[in-house]
């Protein structure tokens, strides 16, 4: 069905499918944060430049912080049984603190709200950089 809509044979486009499926998160990611701001009654900082913003903060933040892991599956150095599952765990907790002090300080809605957003909001952002993990030699033979 994709490939009558767009008349392009289906295997040119297979190399590019994590990373369309990466950009739906981050946009679910966006509007999960939007409705979670909605939930926790914010006040300040909820027009649409600052929910964007405020979310692509809080991705390069958690960007950066899981970016060894990320290069780790680059350079082949990953367990037979795959990435550490320690080393995981406390990488998405140390990213969920900094991001729930990210989001408190932008909306100054306490910590405790924070806590709600970013329980929210960790799910497709970290899923995302997942399947960024796991393509990232796809993503460097595409450049």
């Amino acid at each position: 069905m994709i490939q009558m809509f767009l008349q392009i044979p289906l295997s040119s486009i297979m190399p590019y499918i994590p990373f369309i499926v990466i950009g739906v998160l981050l946009l679910v990611g966006v509007l999960v944060f939007r409705i979670g701001l909605a939930i926790t009654k914010a006040e300040i900082k909820t027009n649409t430049k600052w929910v964007f913003s405020s979310f692509f903060i809080q991705f390069g933040i958690i960007f950066f912080i899981s970016t060894p892991m990320i290069l780790e599956g680059v350079t082949g150095d990953l367990n037979p049984g795959g990435p550490n599952t320690g080393i995981i765990a406390a990488t998405i907790i140390f990213s969920a603190f900094i991001d729930i002090q990210v989001v408190n300080v932008l909306h100054q809605i306490g910590m405790k709200r924070s806590i709600v957003i970013v329980g929210l909001v960790i799910i497709p952002i970290s899923i995302a950089l997942y399947i960024l993990g796991n393509n990232m030699e796809t993503l460097i033979s595409l450049i």
